[in-house]
């Protein structure tokens, strides 16, 4: 494009689905599941943790434990205590990376914030995965949320939530 230096080619980094196919045969929610970590007990009477059944739902657990690591710093963007629990054992072990979910995700609670003061009320989140948006951010009263995402998704997330400030409207 014109007025533009060229720019000397370069190797991007693998994506997260490319990772997922590297070395497998078996396509990418055999090679997801192949990475996760067995269920295990959360604690004394604790509710078994499960592990996710597709790649899309394993993403979403990594999501989290980035959201995790971003919690725990000092001077973090945001804070998700939900983020330990909805990660799992599994999305504990391979966070998705700070370097994307880190701004994506402050990008999007300012983004929210800002058209809540504009009137909008309704949040829709297609691909919710392990997102707690829902649930973490304060200030937001009249919000109504609305995931969209694989049942398998909610079936692992749901029982992670139960006892927590949400309602299920329809499944």
């Amino acid at each position: 494009a014109k007025g533009y230096p060229p720019r000397e080619p370069r190797e991007l980094p693998p994506t997260p689905s490319a990772m997922l196919h590297a070395g497998s045969r078996r396509g990418p929610v055999r090679a997801a599941l192949a990475m996760c970590v067995g269920s295990s007990a959360l604690g004394s009477g604790a509710l078994n943790e499960r592990s996710v059944e597709t790649a899309h739902s394993f993403t979403g657990r990594m999501c989290a434990a980035s959201r995790l690591e971003e919690t725990r710093r000092p001077d973090s963007l945001f804070s998700d205590p939900l983020a330990y629990t909805l990660a799992g054992k599994e999305g504990r072990a391979q966070p998705m990376g700070g370097w994307i979910m880190v701004p994506r995700t402050r990008f999007g609670d300012d983004f929210l914030r800002d058209h809540y003061t504009r009137g909008a009320r309704q949040l829709v989140l297609l691909g919710a995965g392990f997102d707690a948006r829902a649930f973490r951010m304060s200030g937001l009263p009249e919000l109504r949320v609305y995931e969209v995402d694989q049942k398998t998704t909610f079936e692992v997330k749901e029982p992670l939530l139960t006892g927590g400030p949400h309602s299920q409207v329809m499944r």
